[in-house]
């Protein structure tokens, strides 16, 4: 006759296999299936803010993202930047400011079409900068 310390450990080990295999049963969280950079690959596209020297600061990185995103493109980030170059201080002179984001190399065309180039056609080197 078995004892009564074998059968609550079988009663134990049977649990704990039956919530183990019911564990695998459980569906991913709703997140898992949204795309991710890591999903595809990403490319650096930007466009000149329109800011000008002592007057308007331009369009603001989320409109032109929600620009893009309207298109159908993919956006991973979006900054505000600077073109690296340099500018004579006027009223109503350039800034140089830029809006920089990643979006899915799949939608470089799309980006292209709104007015948005590919970083690497930047005469200067972007500088990342706070947005103002």
């Amino acid at each position: 006759m078995p004892s009564r310390f074998t059968t609550c450990r079988g009663a134990f080990v049977l649990t704990l296999l039956v919530a183990l295999g019911l564990g695998g049963c459980t569906t991913p969280p709703e997140s898992a299936s949204v795309a991710s950079p890591s999903t595809y690959a990403v490319m650096q596209v930007f466009k000149p803010r329109g800011a000008v020297q002592c007057g308007d600061r331009g369009v603001a990185p989320e409109a032109m993202q929600a620009e893009l995103e309207r298109a159908g493109a993919r956006v991973a980030s979006a900054r505000c930047a600077s073109d690296g170059r340099m500018y004579p201080a006027v009223c109503g002179g350039a800034t140089g400011e830029i809006n920089l984001f990643e979006i899915n190399a799949a939608d470089a065309e799309r980006a292209r079409s709104l007015g948005f180039a590919p970083l690497a056609d930047l005469r200067g080197e972007a500088e990342p900068v706070p947005c103002r």
